[in-house]
């Protein structure tokens, strides 16, 4: 088939940085105002916009070359165009440019989550918040513990009636809590309960080593050994307070998906509610996604999850540094305004960080 005068060679040789900036203006132009109308965007709105200085069709020769490259889709034939999940992953990566969030928005995370006392008081208002300020759905994530794999667990003493339990996993996850004892034994002795735990079951998921301690509790050397038995029990109960049974994850703003156009056309989007009422696809995904820590936006067909409800989630870990204690996430449609969604979840997932530093600290004064 014979080219068009002045188009591109074959999108099999030919990367979206290797064409000329007009290129990239014209993607980034669409996805934007794509973002804001829901309207497939024409040539003729394009060259209406007067940002560009070219013809209608010379604008039309652009978006068919980009689409071409696998980086815009034309729903209809007499339709414009909108962007691929390619094109809507080239923005975020190379065109974005964030929305800084206003001092209002920063007053109200930082406000909502400050007023919290209790870790599930603020999981709650904190979804609550982001899905009100993104108009989307908002998640906070904490994992289910019991399945973190240790690497050391260390008992402090803070004074004479607690002693910190800390807990670190092998993907940097740490876990401690300050807990009332009803005596406090020597630093020695703790430090060398900690080091015992520690080379007996290194590896072990917490699970794992709450039962071998539970058995440990029964068998013979407990009955031989008064001393060790305490120790054995001091630590298993230790363990049990610090370490919650199941994972937490708060979600608000079904209603905010529900009355997204897209959910209105059906598809695959509208059984996400059904997907938020059980939860067990979304907390896998969300375990896979604390591991790798940072802020991760998973755009439809890059993830089984995403690309089964043609949705897209926006992710940041919350915690100190080194330490991810769990995520903060927004979950929507494609058509969603990356440049802001990203700021908000960045935000909240530090104001959540500072809250638990300051608890951290409130603990051990």
């Amino acid at each position: 088939m014979a080219a068009r005068p002045g188009s591109l060679p074959q999108k099999s040789t030919l990367r979206l940085e290797d064409l000329e900036p007009r290129f990239r203006d014209v993607l980034r132009e669409i996805v934007l105002e794509y973002v804001s109308s829901g309207e497939p965007i024409s040539s003729r709105s394009l060259a209406k916009s007067g940002r560009f200085g070219l013809s209608p069709a010379t604008l039309r020769n652009v978006m068919a070359d980009l689409e071409d490259l696998g980086f815009l889709h034309q729903p209809h034939t007499s339709a414009g165009r909108i962007p691929t999940d390619r094109g809507y992953r080239y923005f975020i990566d190379h065109l974005m440019r964030s929305r800084r969030l206003t001092q209002l928005e920063r007053e109200q995370i930082d406000g909502e989550v400050g007023r919290a006392d209790e870790v599930d008081e603020m999981m709650h208002h904190a979804s609550r918040l982001l899905s009100k300020l993104s108009d989307q759905v908002g998640m906070i994530f904490m994992p289910k513990l019991t399945q973190l794999v240790m690497r050391s667990i260390d008992f402090i003493p803070v004074s004479d009636t607690k002693v910190m339990c800390v807990i670190v996993g092998t993907n940097g996850v740490v876990v401690n809590r300050i807990l009332e004892v009803p005596h406090v034994r020597g630093r020695e002795e703790l430090e060398r309960i900690g080091r015992y735990l520690t080379t007996e079951f290194a590896g072990s998921t917490l699970e794992g080593f709450l039962e071998a301690l539970r058995a440990a509790v029964s068998g013979e050397r407990a009955q031989e050994d008064r001393s060790w038995r305490e120790s054995i029990e001091f630590s298993m109960n230790a363990v049990e307070e610090v370490v919650p049974v199941d994972q937490e994850l708060c979600v608000e703003g079904t209603m905010s998906v529900i009355r997204k156009p897209e959910f209105s056309e059906g598809g695959a989007l509208s059984r996400i509610p059904v997907v938020l009422e059980h939860k067990s696809e979304l907390v896998s995904i969300l375990n896979d996604l604390l591991v790798s820590g940072g802020t991760q936006i998973l755009v439809g067909s890059e993830n089984n999850f995403t690309r089964a409800y043609n949705a897209s989630l926006v992710v940041t870990s919350y915690g100190p540094a080194g330490r991810p204690l769990g995520l903060v996430g927004i979950l929507g449609p494609t058509r969603m305004e990356y440049a802001r969604m990203a700021p908000l979840a960045d935000y909240l997932a530090k104001a959540l960080t500072r809250k638990v530093e300051e608890t951290e600290q409130e603990n051990e004064s």
